[in-house]
């Protein structure tokens, strides 16, 4: 048989190009539309850059060793005032210095470098209450001053905090 012989016979087994419905053709389309969705969603939600980890735990504070070391700061005041080598006003501002530090070391506020109005709004008010007795003998020569109510805030303050 010739090749032009073999191309005249029927093959009744195979089918023409367009035997088969155009469903499987869409059907691979939704296919590569979810793919290609899934895909543009990955690449537009990913984190970029450098991903920095989540801070440490807060460190818990053991508030009776920093009353402690507090009260031991405010009789050294005491203790220096009581022999001479702090006036009032000296005494007023060391003390206010003492309240803030030990406000920074119980909450973390960075109440040192605060003002009586910035104390306030820190939601410190034991803290604000003995400073604002402090304010007049550290700013005025002539303010009176009770250096006994002085220290017996600060203690009160040192004492009662939470």
């Amino acid at each position: 048989m010739r090749a032009a012989d073999l191309a005249l016979l029927p093959a009744p087994d195979t089918y023409g190009p367009f035997g088969y419905g155009p469903w499987w053709v869409l059907g691979c389309a939704v296919l590569l539309a979810a793919l290609l969705a899934y895909a543009a969603a990955w690449f537009l939600t990913r984190p970029r850059g450098v991903l920095e980890p989540p801070p440490p735990p807060p460190v818990p504070i053991d508030v009776r060793s920093v009353k402690e070391k507090y009260l031991a700061m405010i009789d050294e005041v005491a203790a220096e005032h009581a022999a001479g080598e702090l006036d009032p006003r000296a005494l007023a501002q060391r003390l206010s210095l003492v309240l803030r530090f030990f406000a920074h070391e119980s909450t973390g506020v960075v109440a040192e470098v605060m003002t009586l109005r910035d104390l306030g709004g820190a939601d410190l008010p034991a803290v604000r209450g003995a400073v604002e007795q402090y304010y007049p003998s550290s700013f005025r020569r002539a303010a009176r001053h009770d250096p006994d109510a002085a220290l017996a805030a600060a203690r009160q303050v040192v004492a009662t905090w939470m």
